[in-house]
């Protein structure tokens, strides 16, 4: 069920990122500004949520220059394309729990889950974590309620 995570760029996916990054690159200063960084992905075919964005912006630009390098612009795109990997995984986890195919995945067998991962969690922060992702008290928890429970966005 492991999706292929890249460790590094091909040379076709950097020279893609540099043809992106030039574009918008205008005074040829070897930086883009961090609001060109999602047109610059759309220019390569890759479309980011503004929620992602705004959880990597951080941790690019470290100085809060407002720009990135072309290095941290490769960065950027290294990390979508692992965080792509992490969704297609947990959309293939959340198939296989819905087994209904529903949509939905009942509280009752995210609690199982959730015990049987071994990780020490006690009943109290299972109960807690289930709460939380079941903000709408629905019972059922969606895919996106999922993937932020496993993503712990």
């Amino acid at each position: 069920m492991s999706a292929e995570v890249p460790v590094k760029l091909t040379e076709d996916q950097i020279a893609k990122c540099q043809e992106a990054f030039d574009k918008f690159d205008r005074r040829a200063l070897d930086k883009i500004r961090i609001g060109d960084i999602a047109n610059a992905f759309k220019a390569m075919s890759v479309s980011v949520k503004p929620e992602w964005l705004d959880r990597v912006r951080d941790s690019i630009d470290q100085e809060g220059t407002g720009y990135v390098t072309m290095e941290e612009f490769t960065e950027l795109y290294l990390l979508k394309l692992k965080a792509e990997a992490d969704e297609k995984e947990l959309e293939e986890a959340f198939r296989v729990l819905d087994k209904n195919n529903t949509g939905v995945i009942p509280v009752d067998d995210l609690r199982f889950i959730l015990k049987g991962l071994g990780d020490d969690l006690t009943d109290e922060e299972i109960e807690e974590m289930i709460n939380d992702t079941d903000q709408d008290g629905s019972g059922t928890v969606d895919f996106d309620e999922f993937y932020k429970l496993m993503t712990s966005e």
